[in-house]
């Protein structure tokens, strides 16, 4: 590959072959493949960027750092990180910085932060093994470098790659996460936490791309996640009982968690935007997804996913100005159920959901088979309170529940405006 005339490496992984370099305008990206291509498609599709093919050559310009995702006709996809120019690194001997040059792959297993520590990964450098914090403020992880989780092998010495715990007036920004044995990204009981512009390639099953749990004032944005379950997920549970990745009780109430301007592959199972399954709280609130992009849901999971299988009381979700490329299963898929992954004897609810001009594209594939459902669980254990405002499939505005193959019981006040 060779982005304005200059060489990129492209780095393989388990999951999709990827390049990263940093740019602040335009920039010429050429191609070569293994063999002769007749199709080359860049998505996000929004951006409306079309290829130049010529036998085993592709070409295209960018207007500048964007998350992309390349689909070939005659192999997997390929990612493409062109990241803005960085800013403010941190001097490799600054206090509390833990700093990992370019040009070396470091074996460090687990690595933990504590207060007002940085862990700075240079673009270049590959660090092996996770990252944990627990009961701590102003910790970082930041840099264009990788963590690869792979220093870990499922089934066997398994972790979770990044976990923070306790942590408050922290953020994980800028690094590319590869080869997890599990859930990559965890916020256990945090409190004010950003994660910008991460970019993940996970490929086993339960490689999640972040979870949300039992936190509050999380912000995630300008991230690529490319998972092999859910993208993002929000629970409320004690984790002690899965393992020794987490050392807290996480049940506690979730709110004001944002995620925008991201974009989200899942593959095998999970969904693309999911609150559940594990609920074992008394309130998850004020959750908010905005202008992101959904370039597929490949396995039996759904777009957006709602599953209270506790008592928690789900409320004021909403989901705006999102674009779903492909699905095959479920669009969306809310529901109060009693499940393998619950635990409380009491059912929860659901109340006032919204899904604000959404956009998504059906093919040969969808009709007859993918459909959208919403239900509770009896009488007392309800969803109420859903609202679709310009919801276009292939751009024409679903009207009816019909028109959407939605399937509803115990659910009371389902709206459709345009």
């Amino acid at each position: 590959m060779k982005a304005n005339g200059k060489e990129i490496f492209v780095y393989n992984t388990s999951a999709a072959p990827f390049a990263a370099f940093s740019c602040s305008g335009p920039v010429v990206i050429e191609i070569e493949l293994p063999a002769r291509a007749s199709k080359v498609s860049v998505s996000p599709k929004k951006y409306g960027i079309s290829v130049e093919v010529t036998g085993n050559k592709a070409k295209f310009t960018i207007p500048g750092p964007m998350l992309l995702a390349l689909e070939f006709d005659i192999m997997p996809e390929m990612y493409i990180y062109a990241n803005p120019v960085e800013k403010n690194a941190p001097e490799a001997t600054a206090p509390g910085v833990k700093y990992f040059k370019a040009g070396q792959i470091y074996e460090v297993g687990e690595l933990r932060l504590k207060d007002n520590e940085t862990l700075y990964i240079e673009g270049g450098a590959v660090v092996r093994g996770c990252v944990r914090a627990t009961s701590a403020k102003n910790v970082h992880i930041a840099g264009y470098g990788i963590l690869d989780g792979g220093y870990y092998k499922r089934g066997v010495d398994g972790h979770r790659s990044i976990v923070f715990e306790d942590c408050c007036y922290s953020s994980i920004e800028n690094i590319i996460m590869i080869e997890p044995s599990s859930w990559m990204i965890m916020l256990g009981i945090c409190q004010n936490v950003l994660v910008k512009n991460v970019k993940e390639l996970g490929f086993v099953a339960s490689s999640d791309g972040i979870d949300i749990v039992g936190s509050k004032q999380i912000k995630v944005e300008n991230c690529m996640f490319r998972n092999g379950d859910d993208c993002v997920a929000i629970k409320s549970l004690d984790l002690r009982e899965h393992g020794s990745d987490a050392s807290l009780d996480y049940s506690q109430d979730v709110d004001s968690v944002l995620v925008s301007r991201c974009t989200f592959v899942s593959y095998l199972g999970g969904a693309a935007l999911e609150i559940g399954h594990e609920l074992r709280t008394g309130s998850v609130r004020n959750i908010r997804f905005a202008d992101c992009d959904i370039l597929g849901v490949h396995g039996w999971g759904g777009i957006f996913g709602i599953h209270n299988a506790d008592r928690a009381t789900v409320s004021n979700i909403s989901y705006e100005n999102i674009h779903v490329e492909h699905h095959y299963n479920k669009l969306v898929d809310l529901k109060v159920i009693k499940s393998m992954w619950g635990k409380d004897a009491e059912r929860g609810q659901i109340r006032n959901v919204s899904f604000k001009n959404i956009d998504a594209t059906i093919n040969q594939f969808n009709p007859g088979y993918s459909v959208s459902l919403i239900g509770g669980y009896d009488t007392k254990h309800t969803i109420e309170n859903v609202s679709f405002e310009n919801f276009r499939l292939n751009g024409k505005i679903a009207t009816t529940a019909d028109e959407l193959d939605l399937y509803v019981k115990q659910a009371k006040e389902i709206q459709f405006k345009f």
